[in-house]
């Protein structure tokens, strides 16, 4: 159990890394295919909620190629602070997305 959960050689690592962005694209196209059946405030909340899949995809993508070395990044200049960008707008817009929703509940009372 503990090699399965070691970060340096659990098979989970790299499979985590790969499926995390898949599911997220899978997300982001259901946003986008469910989008058109609303009205413009709701579509508003749902732009929200697709920008922050996309953003989590971008995340995770980043997540993916770690520091970035391959890319030619270095350990004080790494893709990790890009990541952490991303996850920040992810962060972001999902609670953007809730203040949108809480609204637009408020505005079904009245």
């Amino acid at each position: 159990m503990e090699a399965l959960l070691n970060y340096d050689t659990s098979p989970l690592n790299p499979a985590l890394k790969f499926i995390v962005p898949v599911i997220f694209l899978i997300v982001l196209g259901i946003y986008i295919s469910t989008r058109r059946y609303y009205s413009d405030r709701i579509q508003t909340f749902v732009d929200l909620l697709l920008l922050f899949a996309a953003c989590a995809i971008v995340a995770g993508v980043l997540r993916y190629f770690g520091d970035g070395i391959l890319l030619g990044f270095t350990k004080e200049y790494s893709l990790k602070w890009f990541q952490s960008l991303a996850y920040i707008a992810t962060a972001g817009f999902f609670i953007l997305g809730g203040y949108k929703l809480l609204h637009l509940l408020d505005e079904e009372k009245q």
